[in-house]
């Protein structure tokens, strides 16, 4: 974590929780409050700002308004700088520095160095703007944003470098990009001390259901009736990066086949990443390989799956695209993602054990870019159309990034409704989870820590379990060998999850697994049992 290398003076407001103080970044610079007044009702007003650590004035201001009631503290800032406003950062200071809790992955320690917790990340940190610090006599300081749409904010705990057992805790906030202003209103966020998290957490999990019009899991028109009885999805694991092929079509029948002996076919749903040939290599285009059995081959898959009763789900990619295809200019190029600087982040990983992430033939491009929109709908739709797959799964669908040129939040929904408008019978499954789309794809991966899994009906199963359901993420490890499969991880320890209701258990398969390891396959099958006993009719 970087941070400032200066002590800065800013003016501090008295809550009953502890001092506050306010920042405010632009593009160009940071600033604090200059002189402030208050009207002794909760507003504090500063009608200019400081830089260069307080030594220098410049044009702008805040008003601060705090309700302090029954140990709730209520803050909102409108800040204002002609530079336009990038973020403004709340800062709770001189609290006891404990672990970090709230989070799916479970409490966090805070090294003496901080710690920085991000909203939204579909993956760990956090789901929804809600973070704990732990206090050493066993309370907790809690602070949750009351936005009502999806906005990047950041929980920061900054130990004192000469005392680290105190610590500043900043709540940092970022206007959105594709509306830059040199006013924002900061929305309002709650601070208050507690012993039991969980009043707080169902507070919270109300006012997000009611912000994204959260549908119920029980009545979403957006899940079809097989989805319901669903108890296991098996990982069929096609052909990696590097164009080694783990199972080719006939192989991933015989898997379901085989499998259908130990439960009702009719539970599965195979999951098909790498079935286009090179995982990611050709990301865009998106057709059946020829190595792995082509058109005639792909067919029998499917047809062969539907006889057991088996649904099948392929996978693309929501917002990737390989460079050097025909039309890239034209239907990418234009929409290539772009942070609130208005650079292109770096999307790459080490695909080939080259050591490195310098792949550039991947691009990262924002749905809301409508000829990406389209160019990757009309695919999958004459795909489905084609061979009648039942789902299609969206990598990296909860890829959030504060992109000026468009929300990715709306661009995601908006390809989602051209799937449906194409396909209505499709089920739309996507990669991860926050809260703002909840309501916008039922069926998600799991999220996962350097290949950890992390659980989205963690901390807060209500308002997970209420309307989505998860499977293993792609990185989970087979049975037999801890193989990644197609997945860039290469191995992981971790094979099995556990049996909850927002968690469809999941068997990760690459070829060797069933005859090398029955016996844990039989184990993931039980809990298939298990799931389909406990939560399904």
């Amino acid at each position: 974590m970087h941070d400032l290398s200066f002590r800065w003076p800013h003016p501090r407001i008295d809550t009953s929780l502890g001092p506050i103080s306010v920042r405010i970044h632009t593009g160009e610079n940071v600033y604090g409050l200059g002189a402030t007044t208050s009207d002794g009702t909760g507003t504090v007003t500063a009608g200019e700002l400081t830089w260069a650590g307080g030594q220098q004035v410049s044009p702008g201001g805040a008003v601060v308004r705090i309700d302090d009631t029954d140990g709730v503290v209520r803050i909102s800032v409108r800040a204002t700088h002609r530079d336009g406003i990038r973020c403004v950062a709340v800062v709770l200071h001189d609290q006891p520095t404990g672990d970090v809790t709230g989070l799916r992955e479970g409490d966090l320690p805070v090294p003496v160095t901080g710690r920085v917790v991000q909203y939204p990340n579909g993956w760990f940190d956090l789901a929804t703007p809600l973070l704990g610090l732990k206090r050493p006599d066993g309370s907790c300081t809690v602070a949750r944003s009351l936005d009502t749409q999806v906005r990047a904010k950041r929980f920061v705990v900054v130990p004192h470098f000469a005392s680290p057992s105190t610590c500043d805790f900043e709540l940092i906030a970022d206007a959105d990009a594709t509306r830059p202003s040199a006013d924002f209103a900061v929305p309002t966020w709650e601070l208050r001390r507690v012993t039991d998290l969980a009043p707080v957490v169902a507070s919270h999990t109300e006012h997000i259901r009611s912000a994204y019009d959260l549908p119920s899991w029980s009545s979403r028109p957006d899940v079809p009736d097989w989805l319901r009885r669903t108890a296991l999805v098996v990982s069929l694991n096609g052909m990696h990066f590097t164009g080694r092929v783990f199972l080719d079509y006939d192989a991933m029948l015989t898997t379901l086949r085989r499998l259908s002996e130990q439960i009702d076919p009719s539970r599965i749903l195979a999951y098909l990443p790498g079935w286009e040939g090179r995982y990611y290599r050709w990301y865009g285009r998106f057709d059946v390989d020829e190595r792995l059995g082509g058109a005639a081959g792909f067919r029998r898959l499917i047809e062969g799956a539907h006889r057991l009763g088996t649904r099948v789900m392929p996978m693309f990619g929501a917002n990737v695209a390989a460079r050097d295809l025909p039309g890239f200019e034209t239907w990418a190029a234009p929409g290539q993602l772009l942070n609130a600087s208005g650079h292109m982040p770096i999307g790459s990983v080490d695909w080939d054990a080259s050591r490195h992430f310098d792949h550039s033939w991947g691009a990262l491009i924002n749905p809301a870019y409508e000829p990406w929109r389209r160019h990757l709908a009309e695919q999958i739709v004459r795909l489905h159309h084609e061979y009648g797959f039942d789902a299609a799964f969206l990598d990296i669908s909860a890829m959030y990034n504060n992109d000026p040129r468009g929300s990715t939040v709306h661009g995601l929904r908006a390809l989602v409704d051209l799937l449906r408008e194409g396909s209505p019978d499709l089920l739309i499954a996507g990669e991860a989870w926050f809260d703002g789309i909840g309501g916008h794809i039922p069926l998600v991966q799991a999220g996962h820590r350097d290949t950890v899994p992390t659980l989205h009906d963690e901390p807060d199963a209500a308002l997970f379990t209420g309307a989505n359901r998860a499977f293993g993420h792609v990185c989970l490890g087979d049975p037999a060998y801890g193989s990644t499969g197609v997945h860039e991880a290469g191995y992981n320890a971790h094979w099995r999850l556990p049996v909850r209701e927002g968690v469809l258990p999941t068997l990760t398969v690459v070829d060797g697994t069933l005859d090398d390891a029955a016996d844990r396959v039989a184990l993931i099958i039980q809990d298939a049992h298990e799931y389909a006993a406990k939560y399904l009719a």
